[in-house]
């Protein structure tokens, strides 16, 4: 009997976990599609010294790769309405030298240039939406920033 009860403990367990990846999957299936991915992106790109700028580019790695100077690494900061934003930046930044960009008050110093994005749950880079560029080219204008 002790056996029977564990089994159905279990089984009701793997229910929970079923019904949750699906639950998962429909929200990302629903943030694809109002923040569906496309061959060119818009971006907050950050350059030291300089005030950040809108920019399209072409939604590749070689793209990403030329902004950014090498390997990409994915800093996420936060998210709004369904939309991961990040920071990609230069993960080899400290061996490469690159010149200190931006200081994240308590957390990070960016070095070299790098860009602010966005991604919908699927996790398919997407355009950063006109009113949160504008947020970010405000919020990394100073070389401190608070997030």
């Amino acid at each position: 009997m002790t056996e029977h009860k564990g089994n159905i403990e279990r089984d009701l367990e793997m229910l929970k976990l079923f019904d949750l990846a699906r639950k998962v999957v429909e929200e990302a299936d629903e943030s694809a599609k109002k923040y569906p991915t496309s061959e060119e992106v818009q971006i907050v790109v950050v350059e030291p010294n300089k005030r950040p700028y809108k920019k399209t580019v072409k939604n590749d790695l070689k793209t990403t790769q030329d902004i950014i100077g090498g390997y990409m690494e994915n800093i996420f900061i936060g998210d709004y309405d369904g939309i991961k934003l990040a920071i990609v930046c230069n993960e080899d930044g400290i061996r490469l030298d690159l010149p200190l960009n931006r200081r994240i008050i308590g957390r990070y110093n960016l070095l070299g240039t790098f860009y602010i994005t966005g991604y919908n749950k699927q996790g398919d880079k997407i355009t950063l939406p006109d009113f949160l560029a504008e947020t970010y080219i405000k919020r990394f204008s100073p070389l401190e920033v608070y997030l």
